[in-house]
Order: C-alpha cells, then structure tokens, then sequence
C-alpha cells in the first residue's frame, strides 16, 4: 500500500469525478485526506484535455473526446452553439 507524502499514513485507491463525467485513478490518505495522481493517470488527463487542431476543408476541426463529450452531453449529429468570449470559445448543445 502507498504512503501519503504529506502524513506518511496509508492511501486507498479510488476513482474520483474530477470534473463532471469525467473520472481519474486517485490514491487517497486515509489520514489528511489528501488525494494523489501517479504519472501515468496525469499524463493520461493531460492527454485527455489537450487536442490538435486540424484542418477539414476550409475550415479548423478539433475532436472532442468521449469522456468530454458523454459528461455535457453531445453526440454525433447533435447541433451545438459555440461563441468566443475573453479569448476562449464556449460551446453548448441546442
């Protein structure tokens, strides 16, 4: 069993919504309660919310992931609405 860095007490293993539908591998301390990420479920996060843009026809696409998608929810044929506000760009299901 991992030691928690901060308290040295025992961590459990769970799977936590770090953001709404969207889950990760966490080790908790079962003393300060202070949750944990290994690498490779940091990297594949990281992975998860980070995309390329790529170009279709005239226009610039970007891939939603599943995960993403499931927890808001869109699906394939779906009409969304986006809009840009202070530089970053919203998009909402109809």
């Amino acid at each position: 069993m991992t030691k928690c860095p901060s308290c040295d007490s025992n961590m459990k293993k769970e799977k936590k919504e770090i953001e709404p539908g969207v889950f990760a591998q966490v080790e908790i301390c079962s003393k300060c309660k202070d949750d944990w990420i290994d690498e490779k479920e940091y990297s594949r996060l990281y992975k998860l919310f980070r995309r390329k843009a790529f170009k279709v026809g005239g226009s610039i696409a970007i891939r939603i992931p599943k995960e993403i998608s499931d927890a808001i929810p869109i699906h394939d044929g779906d009409e969304v609405s986006f809009k840009v506000s202070k530089g970053k760009i919203i998009i909402e299901p109809t």
